[in-house]
């Protein structure tokens, strides 16, 4: 893939340069540069600035709460399958997390919880339903709060950068449902 982009940027610099000034091309690739930069700079921030409120959010009883109420839920989504409760207790904090919109934050949650789910699969190669059925809920888990776009947002000066909150709701709700259905129709295939 990286032979691809390298092959596309060349071709592109080398058509700019024999069709168009070479300067705008210099220009454009110094302006681009800069964009990216600022870009990670700000994205950086806010993933520090919301690590540092789960981090807070960890030691109240807010995101427990909000996990205890998500057990409930994971224990109900993962009924058929042999799940300890440890590996529940991981997810619960990791779909707590996401709906919270502070997703980079619980990558620790969904990394012991796969853990957790691994003891109780029978093959090191393939995926049992219940990792499948995790990497499904954190992958295209509800967000109620989607802080890393409303901060693209508000950077590139949006009128109102928060209001994409309704839409990625039901964008959430409507592609982890559809996550759901597919796993369990499809899964007899794959088995």
């Amino acid at each position: 893939m990286s032979i691809i982009w390298s092959a596309l940027f060349i071709l592109c610099v080398v058509y700019s340069c024999i069709f168009l000034n070479p300067s705008i091309v210099l220009e454009s690739i110094t302006l681009s540069s800069k964009s990216a930069i600022e870009n990670i700079m700000v994205i950086a921030a806010m993933l520090i600035f919301w690590s540092g409120i789960f981090n807070i959010l960890s030691n109240t009883d807010l995101l427990s709460k909000i996990s205890r109420k998500l057990y409930n839920l994971v224990s109900f989504l993962f009924k058929k399958e042999e799940v300890s409760s440890k590996a529940k207790e991981y997810i619960s904090l990791n779909l707590a997390s996401n709906i919270m919109g502070v997703g980079n934050a619980a990558t620790i949650n969904s990394l012991k919880g796969i853990e957790e789910l691994q003891k109780k699969n029978k093959s090191n190669s393939k995926l049992n339903k219940s990792m499948a059925t995790f990497i499904i809920l954190n992958t295209s888990s509800l967000q109620i709060v989607p802080t890393s776009m409303i901060s693209l947002r508000a950077l590139y000066n949006s009128q109102n950068p928060s209001c994409i909150i309704l839409p990625v709701i039901l964008v959430s709700i409507i592609s982890l449902t559809v996550a759901l259905i597919s796993l369990n129709l499809l899964w007899r295939f794959y088995d």
